[in-house]
Formats: C-alpha cells, sequence, structure tokens
C-alpha cells in the first residue's frame, strides 16, 4: 500500500458491505442515538406544563390594603395573586403582586427543571436559554472538534467527545442548581457535536462512492428512532423525577467505555496522513473478518490506481492486442491541466518518508474563491434547516393532545423521510434532492400558516394545517439529512471533516433562535411559518450554484478541487470528459 491507493477500490473488493464494514458502521450508528438523547432530551426534561401561583394559607396579610369590614376576595393567576374589593355593582383591583407562595403545577414539582427551579414568569426566558445555550456549545463543539478530527483523526476526536459526554450526562443530572445546568448543558452541545461529526465523517469514509448516501439513510433511520425512543423512555418515567430521566438517556451510552478496543481510524484519513502502516493492519483486519485474500484487494486497489494515474496523465498503460493509445494529444494536455496537482503528490508519496501530509483548515476555504462561495451557500442552507428543523421539534410536544404520542408522530414523520430521501437519492443527484426537499417544505410550512391563520375554528382547515406542517417536518429533516451527505462531499481528505464542522458550527445561528420560535408564536401566530418558507425558497434557488458529487469520488487535495469546482459549479455547466475520469464506473 502507499498513500496514492485508491481507497475506493479496496472497500469494493472487501465486499461494499462486508463483515469488517458493517460493524464500523454499526459503530458509528448507535452512537447517533447516544446525540440524539442527548440534544433532544429537553423536550421531556425542560417541558413546561400548566401553572399558577400557590394559594397563600393566610389570606388575611394579603387585606392589609382593604378598608376595615370591606368584602374583599383573592384570585390566582399565572404569575400573580390579585386582592379585590368587591362592591355593589362590580370588583375593584386593590393589589397584585408576584406569588407570594410560589406555584402549582399540573405536574409533580420535579417532573423537569423547569419546574423544579420554578424557570416560568420572568424566569421564563431562562428555559430557553438551557437550550440555546447547547446550541452554543454545539457551534464551538463543530468549530474545535472538527479541526482537531482532520488533524489527530477521525476515531481519537469521536471517542473523547463520546466519553466526555457520557459524564457530563451524568452532571446533568446531578446539577445542584441553575448556573451548574446552564454550563453542563452548553458542555452537553459542544461534545455532542464532536461525537457526531467525528462519527459522520468516519462512516462516509468506511464506503465506496456509490454507497455513500445508503450510509446517510441509515443514520437518518436511527437517529428517527432515538427521537421514537425519546417519547417512550419520557412516557414511562413521566412520575419520576427528571434527573432518572436524564440518568437512563445517559446509561444507553456506556458502550462507549469499550469502543476504543473496537473502532478503527478511517482507512482513507490515514493514508493522506502518511501512515501507511496503521492503514495497512486495517485492512489486513478487514480482509481476515471479510474472509477474502489481502494480496488480492491491494492488487485490484493497485491495478484501479494505475488505471486512474493512467487517464490523469494520458498516457494509457492499458493497450488493447491491436489498437493504439486510447487518449489524443488534446485529451491528454486537457488531462494534464485538470490534474495536475493530484500527479505531483502521487508520483511522490510512493514511501511515508517521502510523502508530505498538506494541512488545511478554515483559513483554506477563505483564501479560495470558488470554495468560499460554495461553503455561504452550504453554510445557509445548514442555518435555515436547522432553524425549522429544531423549532417544529421542540414545539411540537405544546400542540394539542397528548405531548408523548405527538413527539412519537414527530419521529415517525422522520421515518417517512428515510424512505423519502431514499428514492429520490437513488433517482436523483445530491443538489436536486436538496433543492426540491426545501422546495417542498417552503410550500408545505405556507399552506400549513395560511390554513392556521384564516381556519377560526374551521375544523377541515386546522386539520390540513397539521397535515401540511407534518409534511413540511418530514421535507425538512430529509433535507437535513441530504445536507449532512452532501457537505463532505464538497471538501477534501484534510479539510472534510473542518469543512462539515464549520457548517455546523453556523447552522447554530438557527439552532439558537429555535427554542424562541414558540415565543414568538404567542404575539405573531403566522410569523415563524412564513420566516421559515421564505428561507427554504432562497434555499432552492442558491444551492443551483453547487456542483454535483453523485458518484464522484471524495476529493483528496485542494488542487483537485478547485479543478472540478472549476468544471462543474454553476447553473450553465456542460458535463465534459476531463470530468468524467473522476467518476466510479
Amino acid at each position: 500500500m502507499d498513500p496514492s491507493t485508491n481507497v475506493d477500490e479496496i472497500w469494493t473488493a472487501l465486499g461494499r458491505f462486508g463483515k469488517f464494514q458493517v460493524c464500523q458502521l454499526l459503530l458509528c450508528w448507535v452512537t447517533i442515538l447516544s446525540v440524539c438523547f442527548q440534544l433532544l432530551n429537553v423536550v421531556f426534561i425542560g417541558y413546561r406544563p400548566t401553572y399558577q401561583c400557590a394559594p397563600v394559607e393566610n389570606v388575611s396579610l394579603l387585606t392589609t390594603l382593604a378598608p376595615k369590614g370591606a368584602d374583599v376576595f383573592v384570585t390566582y393567576d399565572k404569575c400573580s395573586v390579585n386582592l379585590y374589593l368587591n362592591r355593589t355593582n362590580d370588583s375593584v383591583l386593590l393589589q397584585d403582586m408576584e406569588c407570594p407562595n410560589g406555584y402549582t403545577y399540573s405536574t409533580p414539582k420535579d417532573a423537569t427543571f423547569v419546574t423544579e427551579l420554578d424557570l416560568v414568569c420572568g424566569r421564563t426566558a431562562l428555559a430557553e436559554l438551557t437550550q440555546t445555550m447547547t446550541m452554543v456549545g454545539q457551534g464551538m463543539g463543530a468549530v474545535v472538534a472538527s479541526s482537531l478530527a482532520d488533524r489527530f483523526g477521525r476515531k481519537t476526536i469521536h471517542l473523547v467527545c463520546h466519553v466526555t459526554l457520557y459524564l457530563v450526562g451524568f452532571g446533568v443530572a446531578w446539577a445542584p442548581n441553575y448556573t451548574v445546568l446552564i454550563l453542563l448543558r452548553f458542555l452537553t452541545g459542544a461534545l455532542q457535536q464532536g461525537t457526531a461529526m467525528g462519527g459522520a465523517v468516519i462512516a462516509l469514509e468506511w464506503v465506496p462512492t456509490n454507497s455513500r448516501y445508503l450510509v446517510e439513510i441509515f443514520g437518518l433511520l436511527f437517529w428517527s428512532t432515538g427521537v421514537c425512543a425519546i417519547a417512550l423512555f419520557g412516557y414511562l418515567l413521566q412520575n419520576y423525577s427528571w434527573r432518572y430521566l436524564q440518568m437512563a438517556f445517559t446509561l444507553y451510552s456506556s458502550f462507549c467505555l469499550v469502543q476504543y478496543w473496537i473502532q478503527e481510524e478511517s482507512v482513507r484519513w490515514l493514508l493522506m496522513n502518511g501512515r501507511v502502516k496503521d492503514a495497512e493492519r486495517i485492512v489486513r483486519k478487514a480482509a481476515r473478518w471479510n474472509k477474502v485474500s489481502y494480496e488480492e484487494v491491494i492488487a485490484r486497489a493497485s491495478r484501479k490506481t494505475a488505471e486512474t494515474k493512467s487517464l490523469l496523465t494520458g498516457e494509457s498503460q492499458l493497450v488493447s492486442e491491436t489498437g493504439p493509445r486510447v487518449n489524443s494529444d488534446t485529451q491528454k494536455a486537457e488531462n494534464l491541466e485538470l490534474n495536475g496537482a493530484f500527479m505531483n503528490k502521487a508520483n511522490n508519496a510512493q514511501k511515508d518518508d517521502d510523502f508530505a501530509v498538506e494541512r488545511y483548515n478554515i483559513l483554506t476555504v477563505m483564501k479560495s474563491k470558488r470554495l468560499c462561495v460554495n461553503s455561504m451557500i452550504i453554510w445557509f442552507a445548514w442555518i435555515t434547516i436547522n432553524l425549522t428543523y429544531y423549532a417544529l421539534t421542540l414545539t411540537s410536544t405544546s400542540l394539542a393532545g397528548n405531548m408523548y404520542l405527538n413527539f412519537f408522530l414527530n419521529g415517525l414523520m422522520e421515518y417517512i423521510a428515510c424512505f423519502v430521501e431514499m428514492i429520490m437519492l437513488q433517482r436523483m443527484g445530491r443538489r436536486p434532492v436538496v433543492l426540491t426537499l426545501h422546495l417542498v417544505t417552503g410550500v408545505a410550512l405556507a399552506a400549513a400558516t395560511l390554513l392556521s391563520h384564516f381556519s377560526d375554528g374551521n375544523v377541515a382547515m386546522t386539520t390540513a394545517s397539521v397535515v401540511f406542517s407534518l409534511t413540511g417536518k418530514m421535507a425538512i429533516t430529509a433535507a437535513f439529512s441530504g445536507v449532512f451527505l452532501y457537505t463532505p462531499e464538497l471538501y477534501p481528505t484534510n479539510l472534510r471533516s473542518v469543512g462539515i464542522g464549520f457548517a455546523s458550527a453556523i447552522a447554530r445561528v438557527g439552532g439558537m433562535l429555535a427554542p424562541f420560535a414558540g415565543l414568538f408564536a404567542i404575539y405573531v401566530p403566522w410569523a415563524p411559518g412564513t420566516i421559515f418558507a421564505v428561507l427554504c425558497f432562497v434555499v432552492s434557488l442558491i444551492v443551483l450554484y453547487l456542483p454535483e458529487t453523485r458518484g464522484v469520488e471524495l476529493p483528496t487535495d485542494l488542487a483537485a478541487l478547485n479543478s472540478w469546482y472549476k468544471e462543474n459549479s454553476g447553473t450553465d455547466r456542460k458535463q465534459k470528459k476531463k470530468t468524467r475520469d473522476f467518476k466510479v464506473k
């Protein structure tokens, strides 16, 4: 093996979903439930039930302002106790005061951290702030952890974040006050992103090009299972303290304590960072698990590498028995112009000692005009998706009916999104899928907003509004998964984690605003849906500028990526042969 070995061909020769790869992918997928539990459990551990001021035992203490012998009475509102003077024809408010005896809730006092800490009335925003700080933590974690993953390895950062998330999860369950709680929720967000980003990238790098979409589909299936499981856990433990529910979600992640000895590093990352011996050890292990010959796997990958080099240089080594070389001088010049940078590295990277590792960071994105523009487009899509998805998810329990059933139905809609996305990805490219799903979301939410605003109690219009809202949730969920697949394919290997990590970090702008969508809807009911719809329509337009990545092998370095971008970006591209040379046939 050498750093220029065709990794896609290795996985194809081993069997696209051989025993070894399936084991590695399962570790990434089951971890998705861990990050889902820690992120979305706030729907139940931070739920705000109905409440009002607790009764005052000694009402006479409140009547000091009333005339002696006057007929007075007390009423209890959500956030105030009101003292009235009862007169013959009317009543006069003498005094209102904040709840002197605390609050009574429709649930037990310790059912959620909102009820336990009395985060209501003047402290209402503090409850939303806990989730907002989680999103802030996600943004920081996405930037820091993804950069570290490109530098130190996907496995290292993925496992460190997962184990630490496990420990912090117990810390949240034992938080003694609000300050500690919000700090630990911030750390939860940061570690959740480090775990998720590392797992997502390493999972994509375990399979060949034409199987990447299946990895993302299964990832979404596991996420949807996590959403449904949150509703189930919440229902079963609804009569217990929120701390027990938090511990139940955290205990699921106990497998992280042995994950180090099972999880392997990305072979693609190892090769691109000159660690050929480690990559060879993993491929030999995979060959043993899959019961295939290591020598045959490497021979097949080497032949593919040689074919790729011959296409890139125009010097085909595969000459037919009777025919001449397949490439003309003109085609040779085009191929050399397109792929010169790739070949310089491939020809010089035969030994570990001779291999120069290319290091990238977020500044690399800013220095490349085309990469920067494409990144800004995908960042805007991430912001829109995060705002829309989390706003619809976090407010699902406020809908009429049983909150556990509502949240469970939201999870079921995500299962539908899995199958819709799979069918679309089988028949369409990444870009058309993202475009179409945003368009469907925009139309569905616009229709839901209009029907809800003009329903005026009409049952049929209200029901239709709910159906359109669920359709929008399904479409934005599929779009979330689609952009999760699309984003890392737009970056080279040593910038891939940074690319998806920074996109996820930027997306937290939408995530931070999402918890306040419910409060905004109280004052302007039609505004949130309208904003979501408009943003989705904008995304469906600007995504046309991005290149299509379906069937294209993951790019390895920045020079090849820029050449490919130049040929494929924009709405008026012409597909030429030198683009097809990169595709897996």
